[in-house]
């Protein structure tokens, strides 16, 4: 009776390390889908998706195939140096993870500071098209919009310059945009030069001193976005009370963007 218990168990280990497995691997082919997406709907193809349909393409492979990648692991282990470079190379994979869950866990601290009442708003730019705002553009209008009539003391600067898809800039589409749903144009000033956002942010309150209005300021735009612009913000010596107010990000482009700024927050931070 003793002697069949462990048996017992490691089939119960077995079925449950199966489903796992499975889970995992689910898991990986569902995320490639996602980071798929933003290119068969919109025809975005970068760096991070293509990074991120990597890793989740060898996540799915690495459980539907584990017993193959433990072979080869045994291969490595036969050798000192082979089995130096198996257990760097492991190391490096945990590495990131954490990296990646470190870093996220910041971004969604920093898109939950919440602004002071009637901050001056600055809606950073995105893609405009012809003369329209990108679905991602409009997002953040939207959520502008949302605070300014929420804040009726507050102004706004609309940033961001010429794009190559556009006939107008990202600023004058922002202007046009949101007059047409009703804010007073006096509550809004242009900034047409912008790169980046290192430009918006310094152009922009830039303005936002000139025109005497409350230096406290909130940052429009997607969550994803806001730690790195509040990292920007404070190497340009910005330091009054900086809120975030995040746009409804289309949830096609949330992966993909969200990689983006695990690489776009060391490079500003040890760049910029």
């Amino acid at each position: 009776m003793n002697q069949e218990q462990p048996v017992k168990n490691n089939s119960k280990y077995s079925v449950g390390f199966n489903i796992f497995r499975t889970i995992m691997a689910v898991l990986g082919c569902g995320m490639f889908v996602w980071f798929l997406l933003p290119f068969i709907t919109f025809g975005i193809l970068n760096p991070y998706n293509l990074f991120g349909m990597t890793v989740s393409i060898l996540v799915a492979v690495y459980f539907v195939f584990k017993p193959v990648f433990k072979k080869i692991r045994d291969k490595f282990y036969q050798k000192t140096f082979s089995k130096i470079l198996w257990k760097l190379g492991r190391f490096l994979i945990y590495a990131f993870f954490l990296y990646g869950l470190v870093i996220s866990t910041v971004m969604i601290i920093c898109a939950s500071i919440a602004p002071s009442q009637n901050a001056s708003a600055i809606i950073l730019g995105a893609q405009v098209i012809g003369d329209r705002p990108s679905i991602m553009l409009n997002d953040r209008i939207t959520a502008g919009k949302n605070y300014l009539d929420e804040n009726p003391g507050a102004i706004c600067v609309a940033t961001g310059g010429l794009g190559n898809s556009a006939n107008i800039t990202e600023a004058q589409c922002m202007y046009n945009v949101l007059t047409e749903s009703g804010i007073d144009k006096n509550r809004i000033f242009l900034e047409e030069s912008a790169t980046n956002t290192q430009e918006n942010l310094m152009y922009s309150y830039d303005i936002i001193k000139k025109q005497g209005a409350n230096t406290d300021i909130a940052i429009v735009s997607d969550g994803f976005h806001q730690a790195r612009a509040l990292l920007i913000a404070r190497k340009l010596g910005i330091d009054s009370k900086i809120g975030a107010v995040n746009a409804n990000t289309n949830l096609i482009f949330l992966p993909t963007f969200w990689v983006r700024e695990w690489f776009g927050l060391p490079y500003d931070a040890l760049f910029r």
